[in-house]
């Protein structure tokens, strides 16, 4: 792989993040969750079979509505663009739609196909597809806004192992993923023919994937700490810059709507603010010590989200206060 640019880790200020709200609810560890864009609502989903619907956007959070109280525990979740929908998946292939845009929470289809467990979901930025993929190494994306069928539209095979992480890019026909078996690989959509657009090879398990904002960049994290961005606009695949970034592996990425912006999440806690032009990083944010089993951030990569093995849902403050 191209290295033309690489950082040497953090040497950046950093700050205690601000823990703004701990809510209970769960009576075991929180495996999932996911913020509402406009980052009023937190979904949770929990080992125990209960998803919880957190109104985290008023001066009081707590729980707004529960869902499926019983059955397998939960794998994924996303909200809609429009704020109104949630998709939540479990063990057993089945991916539920839920509205929340009143005070409850309701099922309204299943979205059907999966062969094990969906362990990722994203919704397009059009709000009209929902992809999904895991343990079956099958790319599957539904089209559930288009009448009662509830198989998916397009299946896409390549990866060798469970797909851990997906990404659709700001333009709605292109989606990224990452899998167990060392590589990221980018999907072109059609209603004519969907197919595999190249493939990035990495050195371990790729754990995260997010497209910049404009949709020339995407961010893939692997298990050995390394943070590549890759130029999506070359040929061929090629590396722009590589951050050393969390030494526990990387959770999560996220580009957020300030320029050359981008922050990612450790396995062991931290939260660092990238200036993605320079490749440094412009800021720290520690967490607590605990065991959190899931993370979650707003769009604007403000506020995060973990879940605890304890049940806990944690929201902390991990940027600058804005004027």
């Amino acid at each position: 792989m191209d290295n033309r640019n690489s950082s040497t880790g953090p040497a950046c200020p950093t700050t205690a993040a601000k823990l703004v709200s701990s809510m209970k609810g769960h009576a075991d560890a929180v495996e999932t969750l996911a913020f509402t864009p406009d980052r009023k609502l937190l979904a949770s989903g929990g080992r125990d079979g209960t998803g919880r619907i957190w109104d985290v956007g008023s001066s009081k959070p707590g729980e707004r509505a529960a869902f499926r109280k019983s059955g397998e525990g939960f794998r994924a979740l996303a909200f809609a663009p429009n704020n109104r929908l949630l998709v939540a998946s479990s063990a057993n292939g089945q991916v539920s739609m839920i509205d929340v845009s009143e005070k409850g929470a309701q099922e309204i289809r299943v979205l059907r196909g999966g062969q094990g467990s969906i362990d990722t979901l994203t919704f397009s930025p059009d709000g009209k597809l929902v992809a999904g993929a895991g343990e079956d190494q099958t790319l599957r994306v539904w089209e559930p806004g288009t009448g009662p069928g509830s198989e998916a539209r397009i299946l896409l095979p390549g990866h060798t192992l469970p797909i851990k992480a997906l990404a659709f890019a700001p333009d709605g026909p292109s989606l990224a993923t990452g899998a167990q078996d060392a590589t990221a690989r980018v999907w072109a959509l059609s209603r004519i023919r969907a197919s595999q657009r190249m493939s990035l090879p990495h050195g371990g398990e790729v754990n995260a994937v997010a497209y910049s904002t404009d949709g020339k960049t995407l961010a893939t994290a692997v298990q050995d700490k390394v943070i590549w961005l890759w130029d999506l606009t070359a040929s061929k695949p090629t590396v722009r810059t590589q951050l050393a970034g969390h030494a526990g592996g990387t959770r999560l990425l996220l580009f957020t709507p300030e320029p050359e912006t981008m922050v990612s999440i450790g396995a062991e806690g931290p939260a660092i603010n990238w200036n993605v032009r320079t490749g440094k990083p412009r800021h720290m944010w520690e967490l607590p010590a605990g065991r959190a089993l899931s993370v979650a951030l707003t769009p604007d990569g403000r506020y995060l989200a973990r879940g605890m093995a304890d049940g806990t849902v944690e929201i902390f403050r991990v940027a600058e206060k804005r004027s």
